[in-house]
């Protein structure tokens, strides 16, 4: 901000802290662990911000959010999920799909889609030169490689969102 340039009060009403504070807890739903973290520290700069009244719900809501059944990724973290997807980085996995099968690929990370059973990841595979989708706790190793497709990411990520709106 410019020199001498004050930003207005930011106030939510009680409906918009309940939608903060719904979400925020959503997120414990997807074992993304390092959005979970940056959630906590949403909640504690409202907390520092708000009215005594408003305050009081942030630490007892009337409302319960289940923590879900994602499985935790083993081989590579969501957040680095979310670098990769972020800095356009190829990632080279070892995927075992849901009969045993084994296989190698190289794929192309476009977005994650959290589920509250699973999370996949979206991505342009190499190897059968198409969209594919991969839950992440199947990913039995997993490496983010120094190749980038930042050239590609907006024509796959547009590409994947046209087939997802279908």
């Amino acid at each position: 901000l410019r020199r001498g340039y004050d930003l207005p009060p930011l106030m939510f009403t009680e409906d918009e802290l309940e939608a903060v504070l719904v979400g925020m807890r959503l997120l414990r739903r997807t074992r993304d662990t390092g959005l979970q973290a940056a959630a906590d520290s949403v909640l504690s700069k409202l907390a520092s911000v708000l009215p005594g009244p408003l305050r009081a719900q942030l630490d007892a809501p009337p409302f319960l959010v289940s923590e879900g059944q994602v499985l935790e990724p083993q081989a590579i973290s969501l957040a680095e999920l979310r670098v990769a997807i972020r800095e356009a980085r190829k990632l080279r996995i070892l995927y075992r799909d849901g009969g045993g099968a084994g296989s190698a690929r190289v794929i192309r990370p476009v977005a994650l889609e959290y589920y509250v059973e699973v999370t996949l990841i979206c991505a342009w595979c190499e190897l059968r030169n198409d969209y594919r989708h991969f839950r992440a706790d199947r990913i039995e190793q997993a490496a983010v490689l120094h190749d980038s497709f930042a050239l590609d990411r907006e024509r796959l990520l547009s590409g994947w969102l046209a087939l997802t709106r279908r």
